[in-house]
C-alpha cells in the first residue's frame, strides 16, 4: 500500500502545478534557482513547496525575483488608464468613480482598488500613441513649466490643454471645473489622452530604506510596490508603497513576476535613478531602459544575453541612492550585439563624486567587460557612459546584469 500511496501523493502534487499554470522559478542571491510553489510567507520567510514534495523555508531577503511560468501578457482593451502614484508604480484599470476623496478602479491585477487622488501624480490613456500620446507622457511624468501647481492639467486626444479643476469622476467622464467661469464641463474618458493632478494635493509616504519590499508585475502591465504582509487563498496581500494602511490583494493568475528590493542582492533596473543626464552628439536623445536596451531589444552582448540590466546609450550619466547600505557592486558592461562591430563607449564608475572604476574603450562585438568594486559607504552610486571621442553613432552601452551586494 505505501508505494501507492506515495504513487498518488505524487500525482495529486502534479495535478497542483498544473492547476497553477506550471512551477513558480524562484532566483536566488547566490544565483540559483528554485522550482515549486509559493504557499505563504512567515516570519519574512517563503514557504516553497517543491517539484520533490519537501516544503522549503527561504529568507524574503535571499529571494532577487520569482517568475510565473505560462501566464501570457494580458491583451490591452480601449478605455484602460494607467494611473501613476506619487511613490512610484502604476496601476493599469477603468474609472469606477470617485467617493469623497477616493478614485475607484477596476482593475485586472487586484479588483476594485480606491486610493487617495493625492497619491496619484496623474494618469495616462491607453495605448500611449504618436506625438499627443509623447506629450501626455510628459505631461503626467515631466516639470510643469509655468502652470500653476494648484490646477489640475487635463490633455485631449487632439492636444489640446486644459487648465482646470477636476471636481468628480464617472466610469465614462471627469467633469472639469472652470473657476473663471463657475462651469462644470464633463469629458468623455474616450476622449483624453492624459490628466495630472494638482502638484500641491501630492501626499508622500515615508518609505524605510532598510525594509524588504516587493515589486509585483501584473499580466496588464500593473507595477505595485510594498511590504508583503501574506499569501492567502490565491492572492498576495500588500501595503503599497502609495498608502501603507491600505491593503491591496493581488489575484495570484494575474501575477508574472515578483521582485526583491532592499534584499542581499539589489538589481539597479529595480531602482529608481536619483538624478539621469543623457545627451548625445550625431543621434537623437535615447533614454536609458530596465532589462533591454535603448531600442526595446534584450540585453545581449557579443550573442552573450543578460536578464537584468540597463541599456543606455553615450553620453549617459545615471545616480542611485544606496545611502551606504551595500558592500560591494558588480556588472558587465559592453556594446549590445546588435551593433556588430560599430560603437565605442568609456565605461566609468563614480561613489560619492570619487572615480571607483573607468574602463579602456569597448567596442562594438567586444566580449563583456566583468566588473567588481568596493561600493562599502557609499551614499550614491553614479553611472556613467561617455563616447570615446568618435561621435557617438552606434554607442548603445549596457550595463549587463548590474547589481550591489550587501
Amino acid at each position: 500500500m505505501k508505494p501507492l500511496i506515495v504513487g498518488l501523493a505524487i500525482v495529486c502534487l502534479l495535478l497542483a502545478f498544473s492547476e497553477r499554470g506550471g512551477a513558480e522559478e524562484i532566483w536566488l542571491h547566490d544565483n540559483t534557482r528554485l522550482y515549486g510553489l509559493v504557499q505563504g510567507i512567515e516570519a519574512e520567510k517563503l514557504v516553497i513547496q517543491l517539484h520533490s514534495g519537501e516544503r522549503k523555508s527561504v529568507p524574503l531577503e535571499e529571494v532577487v525575483a520569482i517568475r510565473f511560468m505560462g501566464r501570457p501578457n494580458l491583451m490591452l482593451q480601449s478605455g484602460v488608464q494607467e494611473f501613476r502614484f506619487v511613490q512610484g508604480g502604476k496601476l493599469r484599470g477603468r474609472i469606477v468613480g470617485n467617493e469623497s476623496d477616493l478614485v475607484v478602479v477596476e482593475s485586472a491585477l487586484a479588483g476594485t482598488v480606491r486610493f487617495d487622488a493625492g497619491c496619484l501624480k496623474g494618469f495616462v490613456a491607453l495605448p500611449v500613441m504618436g506625438f499627443v500620446g509623447r506629450k501626455s507622457e510628459e505631461l503626467v511624468d515631466g516639470e510643469r513649466g509655468s502652470a500653476s501647481a494648484s490646477i489640475d492639467l487635463v490633455l485631449d486626444r487632439r492636444g489640446t490643454l486644459y487648465p482646470c479643476v477636476i471636481s468628480r469622476f464617472e466610469r465614462a467622464q471627469i467633469f472639469l471645473d472652470y473657476e473663471e467661469s463657475a462651469i462644470e464641463k464633463p469629458i468623455q474618458l474616450l476622449y483624453l489622452s492624459g490628466v495630472r493632478l494638482a502638484d500641491s494635493a501630492r501626499k508622500s509616504v515615508e518609505v524605510l530604506k532598510d525594509e524588504v519590499r516587493v515589486r509585483v508585475t501584473g499580466r496588464d502591465g500593473s507595477v505595485v510596490d510594498g511590504l508583503l504582509e501574506r499569501i492567502h487563498m490565491g492572492r498576495w496581500y500588500l501595503r503599497p508603497d502609495w498608502n501603507r494602511e491600505a491593503l491591496l490583494a493581488a489575484r495570484l493568475d494575474e501575477i508574472v513576476l515578483v521582485q526583491t528590493i532592499g534584499g542581499r542582492v539589489q538589481y539597479l533596473s529595480q531602482l529608481d535613478p536619483q538624478a539621469v543626464e543623457e545627451r548625445t552628439r550625431l543621434t537623437p536623445v535615447q533614454p536609458y531602459r530596465r532589462d533591454v536596451d535603448v531600442q526595446g531589444f534584450d540585453l545581449s552582448i557579443a550573442g552573450r544575453r543578460f536578464p537584468w540590466g540597463l541599456g543606455v546609450h553615450a553620453n549617459s550619466d545615471l545616480a542611485f541612492g544606496l545611502n551606504g547600505r551595500f558592500k560591494t557592486f558588480h556588472c558587465e558592461v559592453g556594446i549590445a550585439s546588435r551593433m556588430g562591430r560599430r560603437g565605442s563607449v568609456v565605461f566609468q564608475i563614480m561613489g560619492d563624486g570619487k572615480e571607483l572604476f573607468k574602463s579602456p574603450v569597448v567596442r562594438g562585438g567586444d566580449e563583456a567587460l566583468a566588473i567588481s568594486v568596493s561600493v562599502e559607504g557609499v551614499k550614491q552610486l553614479e553611472l556613467k557612459a561617455a563616447d570615446a571621442g568618435d561621435l557617438d553613432l552606434g554607442d548603445a552601452a549596457i550595463w549587463g546584469a548590474a547589481r550591489v551586494v550587501r
